[in-house]
């Protein structure tokens, strides 16, 4: 009897490590690209020793490992996040998700499900002008209308699906606005404290959960999944055609309290496409905005290093017959503009466009199949995008 029991423990522990082995990342299944990395170069405008040397420990065991990337498109469909996730291996949380992911956007980290519910995001002030951080809720569309969440095993890590989740939303009174049902079949109603302002529910739940509209007016503005102690989160908060200054669509109050719920080890801010889309550039406007978040993000995450990664070339369509494209007129500055900041702040830089001209250019990234021909990469330049970048960090720490 001995025996077979521990059989089976044997079993289920080996069943379990090979459902969870490291997924091979894109370099090792391109490794014509890995002498592209030596050509990755970040600028450390740093000064304080101390964090750098807390997080290089922190990276080489990966161990508690906090990375949240903020952006644009190059950001929002989970593909360079994804490939950290491939590099480092060993993620056991989800960190901050939209309450649903809006059309052509999408998390690997989560499944949504939804009945009766409907997006709004801070592209639309118009529509609605009280966004949370991250800029999309969700409400429902008619009663009855539920949201189910189910953590993705080939992503996450677990080996309960008990999660801390901190539910961010908001109703127009105090009466019941959402019910949620975890998988250990318990039941939690929650309402806000003030009517029109948003709040947060702390809960310990079971995945899959289903959160239930009790309410026409609730708003939904996102979740915190994660466990009590060792995180290792990698995610992201990327919209579609943003520029640099989408934060000031959001209520100030809940974004810091929202940006104090998790200490975050590496920031990575990917913005600049969109700011170039223009023939003018009013940079001293651009400066004071993209500052101004930074400034925000240093203040709730002291101990955090904070990278800012120029966008690759901006190519816009040219007139004419032929589908021809040309590098935007501010695109150049954006990117001077965006290294000038990360070096008056004292922050991190990594040369986008830099890292694809010195290995062929973009056209030659377009004949790879590594980018478009617009602004846009391919889900596999951005990955190697993210190869860039981790390796350009580790090469700076070293001397820390």
């Amino acid at each position: 009897m001995r025996i077979f029991t521990l059989y089976h423990v044997l079993l289920v522990l080996l069943l379990f490590n090979c459902a969870f082995a490291k997924t091979l990342n894109f370099l090792d299944q391109n490794p014509q690209y890995k002498e592209y990395i030596k050509y990755a170069r970040l600028y450390n405008y740093m000064d304080d020793e101390s964090i750098l040397k807390y997080i290089k420990r922190k990276l080489k065991k990966y161990e508690d490992l906090r990375i949240r990337v903020f952006g644009d498109s190059h950001v929002a469909g989970d593909f360079m996040t994804y490939e950290f996730r491939n590099i480092l291996g060993n993620v056991n949380a989800v960190g901050f998700l939209y309450p649903l992911m809006p059309p052509y956007h999408q998390t690997l980290l989560i499944e949504h499900k939804s009945v009766n519910f409907a997006v709004f995001d801070s592209r639309k002030p118009k529509l609605y002008d009280d966004y949370p951080m991250g800029g999309v809720v969700a409400y429902p569309s008619e009663l009855p209308a539920h949201i189910q969440l189910s953590i993705n095993p080939k992503q996450v890590i677990t080996w309960d699906n008990n999660f801390i989740t901190q539910i961010i939303f908001k109703n127009s009174d105090t009466s019941d606005a959402l019910m949620i049902e975890d998988s250990n079949n318990k039941q939690y109603k929650l309402k806000a404290q003030r009517p029109n302002s948003w709040d947060i529910a702390k809960l310990e739940l079971k995945f899959p959960i289903t959160i239930n509209a009790l309410s026409q007016d609730v708003k939904l503005g996102g979740y915190f999944i994660y466990n009590d102690k060792n995180n290792n989160i990698i995610e992201h908060l990327g919209i579609n055609g943003v520029r640099s200054d989408i934060w000031l669509k959001w209520n100030l109050d809940i974004l810091e309290e929202e940006l104090k719920l998790i200490k975050y080890d590496i920031i990575i801010l990917c913005y600049g496409s969109n700011d170039a889309m223009y023939d003018i550039l009013n940079e001293d406007r651009f400066v004071a905005n993209y500052t101004n978040f930074i400034n925000i993000l240093k203040k709730n995450n002291p101990d955090s290093i904070i990278i800012l990664m120029s966008p690759p070339p901006v190519m816009l369509l040219s007139g004419g017959q032929k589908q021809q494209y040309k590098e935007s007129q501010i695109f150049v500055p954006i990117k001077e503009a965006i290294k000038k900041i990360a070096q008056t702040e004292k922050i991190m830089f990594f040369d986008t466009d830099d890292f694809i001209v010195r290995t062929g250019t973009k056209k030659n990234w377009s004949k790879l199949n590594l980018s478009k021909k617009d602004v846009h990469l391919t889900p596999q330049g951005y990955r190697l995008v993210a190869h860039g970048i981790y390796e350009a960090l580790k090469q700076e720490l070293k001397q820390y």
